[in-house]
């Protein structure tokens, strides 16, 4: 039976202090299902009855989120993995393949698998399945490795959506630049640099567990969370959110700005250079819808990160005294399923770019249009021949019944030479017989 939120606040006054003094609640800890461990000491202490109702309350909102991450979540990682499969495909072809864009693009679909698979997929693999997570706890290097992995492809995908946006801004502002001369050997020095750096930076995982510890799936960690986090999770929040928000917005603002100035410059040139400038935008406008959904996705998440990071760093003691203290408590609870649902919608990002593609690049379009062509007329054929199988048995007969045309065609022939023979011989032995 769900407890409304103002039945809850009810027991702040008088009833709060007849709980704790008597240490009576009417509901039992273990209304509190996210709690693995019901034998740790003082838990009716940590855990007062004020936050248990609460907790009641505010089961719609879970369920709701639990719903999103238990179902939603599988549907976004199957259509991501194989729409970023089918990306890399088209983006792999000699004919998408002649930009650094191009490039860019292929290891952001590799990466945003990765992070599909190894975040999100084995973090429901935990929740849903104890023997997968019961390997994990069992296994410190299996352990220590999926953190640092799937870590590597989440700041990769982060960065190189930066990386992508910095790298077409500075070829607008400076286009006779040194990188233009050969934008590939730049795309992949920057490519490799960033997943150098984001394999240091996920090295850190090793001594804290950030928010695996605390994981919106609700498996049992197998890293141990360290207090305080301090300013080590300060540079993991700013990191993986807040500076790449910045970047990416600053970037869009000068791309959309050097892309008016080149709209107006079009109007003014011939043809020819209109035809260039031209294609300089379509190539920008991909990069502006995959950026600028991303950062639309990625904001609600950092704002909410942030917010319990200040519960975790400055709060960092359960309320057990007075009204106040339990309201901290409820608002943690509170921030961390909002977390969860912001990190569902976050989800979408890493399905979301073959849409992009399609939506903002023709030639991407006009090579997967392609593609399904060909893989129709294949299909139909197959289908075609299934179903009619004498088809088969009519080739068969042509093949056979080729070579024995020829034989009779031969077959003629000799008897109509030899005719012809036996005719010329009789006309000679006339003429002899006259002469």
């Amino acid at each position: 039976m769900l407890v409304p939120l103002d039945s809850a606040q009810s027991y702040d006054s008088s009833n709060t202090h007849s709980f704790r003094s008597d240490d009576e609640c009417p509901l039992h800890i273990t209304v509190l299902d996210f709690l693995y461990n019901y034998t740790v000491p003082d838990l009716e202490i940590t855990w007062p009855c004020e936050a248990r109702f609460y907790w009641l309350s505010l089961q719609p909102f879970v369920k709701f989120v639990r719903f999103l991450l238990s179902y939603g979540t599988p549907f976004i990682i199957i259509i991501g993995v194989i729409l970023n499969t089918v990306s890399f495909a088209i983006l792999n072809t000699p004919v998408s393949c002649d930009s650094s864009l191009s490039l860019y693009l292929k290891v952001l679909a590799i990466s945003d698998n990765g992070a599909l698979i190894f975040n999100y997929a084995v973090g429901i693999a935990k929740s849903h399945f104890t023997f997968v997570n019961d390997l994990f706890m069992n296994s410190q290097f299996l352990c220590d490795t999926n953190s640092i992995i799937m870590e590597l492809f989440q700041f990769t995908s982060t960065w190189l959506v930066v990386s992508l946006t910095w790298a077409r801004v500075i070829a607008i502002i400076f286009p006779f630049g040194a990188h233009n001369s050969n934008p590939e050997r730049f795309a992949i020095i920057s490519i490799t640099t960033l997943t150098c750096v984001s394999f240091v930076i996920s090295l850190t995982k090793l001594y804290s567990g950030g928010y695996e510890t605390d994981s919106v799936f609700e498996f049992i960690p197998c890293q141990k969370k360290i207090k305080p986090w301090g300013s080590a999770m300060y540079f993991y929040i700013a990191l993986s959110t807040w500076l790449p928000l910045i970047f990416i917005f600053i970037g869009n603002v000068l791309l959309i700005i050097h892309m008016k100035k080149l709209d107006a410059l079009r109007r003014q040139l011939t043809r020819s250079f209109c035809q260039k400038i031209n294609k300089t935008n379509k190539t920008s406008r991909t990069l502006l819808a995959v950026s600028m959904v991303y950062l639309i996705l990625l904001l609600p998440l950092g704002i909410v990160e942030t917010l319990e990071l200040y519960w975790d760093v400055i709060l960092i003691k359960y309320p057990e005294k007075n009204i106040k203290e339990n309201k901290e408590l409820e608002e943690k609870m509170l921030l961390k399923w909002c977390r969860g649902l912001f990190f569902h919608i976050y989800h979408w990002n890493f399905a979301c770019n073959f849409f992009l593609y399609c939506l903002t690049g023709e030639k991407f379009r006009r090579v997967l249009t392609k593609k399904l062509k060909n893989c129709k007329i294949i299909l139909t054929s197959r289908k075609s021949a299934k179903r009619l199988p004498w088809c088969k048995c009519d080739d068969r007969l042509k093949s056979i019944r080729t070579p024995s045309i020829l034989l009779i065609k031969v077959v003629t022939f000799d008897e109509s030479s030899i005719n012809d023979n036996i005719t010329t011989q009789h006309n000679s032995n006339d003429v002899a017989s006259i002469t």
